[in-house]
């Protein structure tokens, strides 16, 4: 193969870095033309730019839970219908976690990207809308399976300007959800935010001309998998295992286990989760993509983070990945699985304890780790409104560096949402405390990173609180010598008594009540006596740290 030459290698590096610009002001447009919270401030959400076979150009940076869910429900498209048939002013939808989708809450959106008549690529976006109907205003902890969970699109081929507007399609949706302004909304931002990819892409060609503009395409995913399998390549041979639990189902007390086998062999890896455990009654039940996705994010993060460019062939060095089917990793249809989220983040945490010894400089140690899922509804004499928040915690210490405060759980990835934002949307509430929570952090050479906590006041009757959590009984851990976070804990004060909740349940709040939500801190690395003298004594005056 010849050496590319220096302006090879500059265009190739400008289309590349096009590419990434174009997925992620597809993002941004999604963002900023959202109508939730959910999207608008917390930026639940991710947008991508596929070839015509459906493989991954480009993501931006988003949710690392949604690295694999383009590919995996394209699949799932081009077995359901003739792709090649496609027309301008068609798409592609559905939020079928059974179809390659993840959980129902998160509308996966496609459209075709035609240049001179010809199908060259796809725009695609997910977005995770505020409600889609079931048993609660918000997740429904209660669910016995995903028909409890709300409204099931199946993969469904539209015509824009037939189906939505008055069409099928919209009025469907609108009857079966409680916002169904902002759910709607939300649908037609990630239709602008894929209408920005197809018209920076065309513009792209028109720029380089197609034939180059695919091929560098095709070379970046090649590049992406060089990245990828030097990285892997400097780890050593072997074998290596670990586990991680989650609390419990919501409905008994027993932990359900995540169990991890790596097998590194030069510049690939296969991964086993034979003896997780069997699906669960409940909503802690992660579908294949997710648990797929789950694995590519972690490897993202010991390969490198953001150094290797997201796309299809970052993947390719995973050769395997085996997740037994009715486990609740891979569970049957037709289970609930709207906190997929908290299985994924043990996921993360069993792969970053597996490689710990070999890899120690690239891994953290467990953090809160979980999707802190705060949701209420409440129906006011205009109409309904539904709250949904992730709320963030500690990360667990590096080798070189403290624990992140108060963010979301790698997996998710979610921004704050500022307080202005929420009282202005949800007058059913008030903020009145939000702060770093004091005693969170494990102590290590590097601490971890501390929790939050938040306080609500609800200042209307019949709001409902629906929420699902992690890391209530089993504390976030450290490495090395390092010390346990503090576990997460929410409860509620009401006529001078204090009432502990469960981390997944909905319950009936009163006016006047005080929610509050104190999740969990991370975990620390290192022998907490190699840690700098003057942050020691920093930690024991601001009362940083968790009780051993």
């Amino acid at each position: 193969m010849s050496t590319p030459s220096t302006s090879e290698q500059a265009l190739f590096s400008i289309i590349g870095n096009g590419l990434h610009g174009i997925a992620q002001e597809m993002g941004e447009k999604l963002v900023r033309s959202a109508y939730s919270t959910i999207i608008r401030e917390a930026r639940d959400c991710s947008t991508s730019l596929l070839d015509r076979n459906g493989r991954i150009l480009a993501q931006a940076q988003f949710c690392p839970i949604h690295m694999n869910s383009f590919g995996k429900v394209f699949e799932a498209f081009a077995r359901r219908y003739d792709l090649s048939t496609i027309r301008p002013g068609e798409g592609l939808i559905t939020n079928d976690p059974y179809s390659g989708g993840q959980h129902l809450n998160d509308f996966v959106l496609f459209t075709p990207i035609f240049y001179k008549d010809g199908l060259v690529a796809f725009s695609a976006s997910i977005g995770h809308h505020i409600d889609v109907g079931g048993g609660a205003a918000g997740p429904n902890a209660g669910a016995s399976d995903v028909f409890s969970e709300g409204l099931r699109i199946p993969l469904s081929r539209f015509e824009i300007a037939r189906d939505l507007g008055d069409g099928l399609l919209e009025q469907f949706i609108r009857l079966n959800v409680r916002a169904p302004d902002q759910v709607m909304g939300d649908v037609y931002a990630q239709l602008a935010a894929n209408r920005t990819g197809q018209q920076r892409f065309a513009e792209m060609l028109d720029q380089f001309g197609e034939e180059i503009v695919l091929r560098a395409g095709a070379e970046l995913q090649d590049y992406s998998e060089r990245l990828a399998r030097d990285g892997i390549g400097a780890m050593p041979d072997g074998v290596y295992e670990a586990e991680d639990f989650v609390d419990d189902n919501g409905f008994s007390d027993d932990p359900l286990r995540v169990a991890v086998r790596i097998t590194i062999s030069g510049d690939s890896v296969e991964i086993d989760f034979e003896g997780s455990s069997p699906q669960s009654k409940g909503i802690i039940n992660s579908p294949l993509a997710s648990t797929i996705s789950a694995v590519y994010g972690a490897f993202a993060v010991l390969l490198g983070g953001g150094q290797i460019p997201v796309n299809d062939g970052l993947y390719r060095p995973i050769a395997r990945i085996d997740v037994p089917h009715g486990s609740f990793l891979n569970p049957s249809q037709p289970v609930a699985v709207r906190a997929r989220n908290t299985p994924c983040h043990r996921i993360y945490n069993a792969i970053m304890r597996a490689m710990s010894d070999i890899a120690p400089h690239r891994v953290l140690a467990a953090g809160h780790d979980t999707t802190n899922a705060i949701g209420m509804g409440h129906m006011g004499p205009d109409r309904y409104r539904v709250y949904m928040e992730v709320v963030g915690g500690g990360w667990g210490a590096s080798s070189g560096a403290d624990g992140a405060d108060v963010v979301d759980g790698f997996v998710g990835n979610c921004s704050n949402v500022p307080v202005e934002s929420l009282e202005i949307d949800y007058p059913f509430m008030r903020i009145e405390e939000y702060a770093l929570r004091r005693g969170s952090a494990g102590a290590g050479a590097y601490r971890g990173g501390m929790g939050v906590r938040r306080v609500y006041q609800i200042l209307d009757e019949d709001v409902t609180f629906n929420c699902y959590s992690d890391r209530f009984k089993r504390r976030p851990w450290g490495l090395h010598g390092g010390a346990p976070g503090a576990p997460s804990r929410f409860f509620v004060e009401r006529d001078g008594t204090c009432i502990d909740l469960p981390s997944k349940g909905n319950v009936a709040l009163r006016r006047g009540d005080r929610l509050v939500i104190e999740t969990a801190g991370g975990g620390g690395f290192g022998d907490p006596a190699r840690r700098d003298r003057d942050l020691r004594s920093k930690d024991e005056a601001e009362g940083v740290l968790a009780p051993a």
